[in-house]
């Protein structure tokens, strides 16, 4: 049985998520079931959508480090959606998971990819972060969660942008935090294609420039020559983060690891998504890493991949 999937809609108090949300889903409700952290009015259709609301119950793990923490309401909605869906021999197609405005994404990936039950009926298919274009550049500068939500994003929409057009200022923000992601404003983004955007697996081209922000927030992307030992490269990443995963808030890559095949890395502080195999369509040799850290000089990060180059077999570019 082909596995479900799930896709994740945050973003801060008042960033328009139920609304965006609430509107992707005026033509995709058939075989879709819903998960909100909160009570309150939805405007969607219950007859047609299944909405399963849900108060936080964390077990707390690995002395309550948040990444490693294990939503058990998750676990048993997920698996009481999957028991309804059957005994009406119903077909679910997908999950849409909205978060609080306050929610850290680490404990619902966390959960969704430690259980053993959940990864093998579910995958995280991309997370999704509203961002106010009114409020945004004072929510990020006053408050870690927004930070953290968008660091943690696959795409990122800019919502509101009817009412502030003006929005360079705050896509060279985001893109400072998160090089990684789509950056759509919510008037251009097709809605359509919510349900079709995997992780990206590429690293997005811009002529943003660096912007200057006031969180101790540093990013890295390395490339490198060469076709890599992928099993010495996964030791290495799986030791990296095991010490610096509190400080390394997000890793991203596309790696060439196979004559026939890129592998797309995507991982979230101590988190790890299964590795995705991509099948090249051009002749290529370039390996891209990208690193966010948070009070973490991202050096070592160089220094480490350097001491084991001659096990990865790669060759990185100055």
């Amino acid at each position: 049985m082909a596995k479900i999937a799930i896709n994740i809609i945050t973003g801060f108090l008042g960033s328009g998520k139920t609304t965006f949300l609430s509107e992707i889903l005026q033509n995709n409700k058939e075989n879709t079931a819903l998960l909100v952290n909160e009570f309150g009015e939805s405007g969607l259709d219950n007859s047609i959508l299944s909405s399963f609301f849900i108060e936080e119950e964390t077990i707390l793990l690995n002395h309550g480090c948040i990444c490693c923490n294990k939503r058990q309401d998750l676990i048993d909605k997920l698996k009481e959606i999957l028991n309804i869906y059957h005994k009406n021999s119903k077909k679910l197609d997908r999950v849409v998971i909205e978060t609080t405005g306050l929610a850290t994404i680490e404990p619902i990936l966390f959960t969704i990819l430690s259980d053993t039950f959940l990864q093998n009926h579910f995958f995280v298919n991309s997370v999704f972060t509203c961002v106010d274009s009114i409020n945004a550049m004072a929510q990020i500068n006053e408050n870690e969660e927004s930070v953290n939500q968008i660091i943690s994003s696959d795409v990122l929409i800019i919502t509101k942008d009817d009412l502030n057009s003006n929005t360079s200022e705050l896509k060279e923000k985001l893109f400072s935090l998160n090089k990684s992601a789509k950056i759509y404003l919510k008037s251009e983004f097709c809605l359509d294609e919510f349900f079709k955007h995997r992780q990206e697996i590429k690293f997005y081209e811009t002529n943003l420039k660096s912007y200057k922000h006031n969180e101790n927030i540093q990013s890295l992307s390395i490339s490198f020559e060469g076709e890599l030992e992928w099993s010495a490269f996964g030791i290495w990443l799986s030791m990296l983060l095991y010490k610096y995963g509190d400080k390394i808030l997000r890793v991203k890559g596309l790696l060439n690891a196979h004559k026939d095949y890129f592998i797309s890395v995507n991982g979230v502080r101590h988190i790890v998504y299964p590795p995705v195999h991509i099948k090249k369509t051009k002749n290529s040799s370039a390996s891209t890493l990208v690193f966010i850290s948070k009070s973490f000089d991202l050096n070592k990060v160089i220094l480490s991949l350097q001491a084991f180059s001659h096990l990865l077999k790669i060759k990185i570019k100055p």
